[in-house]
């Protein structure tokens, strides 16, 4: 897959199919856009493309009020990578891309990629106002000689379509097990490795504290089992994260910490990869550091059968 971190400003095609979002989580029911796309492409012998956008189009307008986001810019591209597009566009969503009109941006593509059909979801709308949408572009279609599809319905997960801001929820609500469901995949948090007090070491469970990006969704505080990857490692280390304000040792700030079980991490990384597989728990306060030792054992227990099971498949 060929990866554009810029609008194009010059013939790269001679001709594509296209689809256009948001994408934030490339979730099963954008996964499902995408194949759409790629069964209509091949039938027509076109190369499949797709424009996403580095943060959600609303934050330009109301930065204030942005969602945490599932995927950042490099997560949402390993992810495409997975659907095996042929082109990618990940770029910045600007003022000027705003106040374009639905047909200046179709005729940039049009254009550019040479494109020959266009694929959006049941509610896709784009250009100014919103201005562009599905009914609009076939009618843009028509004059400029791309066709345009609709994927008809959203698909359903326990009763309810599949969407980034119900995969935000139940992220959100610490129910990282039911993630594999809406995105396909596990949920995946990276951060830089930063400096703690110290405490688990001195009581025994040494950790590594790392500072994920402000913009990523977070879970809920509490306890969790976890693969860890180091420094762009493919090797899993089986973990148990915390996450919360660590209230039996008096914490003041959120803090983000792993235990790496069964191993001595003698060179701790710079960044790390989480890949999150169950929650084990609430975060609680305890009397002291012993019932917290205590409780932290089992928790290490408990994410070793889990853990092991999950690798087992």
């Amino acid at each position: 897959m060929q990866v554009h971190r810029a609008l194009p400003t010059r013939k790269l095609l001679e001709s594509c199919a296209l689809t256009i979002g948001t994408f934030d989580g490339v979730h099963r029911g954008h996964q499902s856009l995408v194949a759409r796309l790629k069964t209509e492409a091949r039938g027509r012998d076109l190369p499949c493309a797709a424009l996403t956008f580095e943060d959600m189009p609303y934050c330009l307008f109301k930065p204030d009020e942005c969602s945490p986001l599932l995927t950042l810019a490099d997560e949402k591209i390993a992810a495409f990578a997975q659907t095996q597009l042929d082109h990618l566009f990940i770029v910045p969503f600007t003022r000027e891309i705003a106040d374009q009109s639905a047909r200046q941006f179709m005729a940039l593509w049009v254009e550019t990629i040479g494109l020959k059909l266009f694929v959006g979801g049941p509610d896709f709308a784009l250009g100014r106002g919103r201005e562009g949408d599905i009914a609009s572009l076939r009618q843009i279609g028509m004059g400029m000689g791309f066709e345009t599809l609709a994927l008809e319905r959203k698909l359903i997960e326990n009763g309810a379509p599949i969407s980034s801001t119900r995969a935000r929820g139940i992220i959100e609500a610490g129910q990282v097990e039911l993630t594999r469901q809406f995105l396909g995949r596990p949920y995946k948090m990276a951060g830089e490795v930063v400096s703690g007090d110290k405490i688990g070491r001195k009581i025994g469970v040494p950790t590594i504290n790392i500072a994920p990006h402000p913009r990523k969704c977070v879970p809920k505080n509490g306890v969790y089992a976890i693969h860890a990857r180091f420094d762009g490692e493919t090797q899993n280390r089986n973990a148990v994260l915390n996450i919360g304000m660590r209230p039996t040792v008096g914490g003041l700030k959120k803090q983000t910490e792993f235990h790496v079980l069964d191993a001595e991490i003698a060179t701790p990384p710079k960044n790390v990869e989480i890949e999150f597989v169950a929650r084990l728990r609430d975060e609680l306060r305890f009397d002291g550091l012993e019932a917290l030792v205590s409780q932290m054992k089992l928790d290490i227990n408990a994410a070793r059968t889990l853990l092991t099971a999950d690798e087992r498949g």
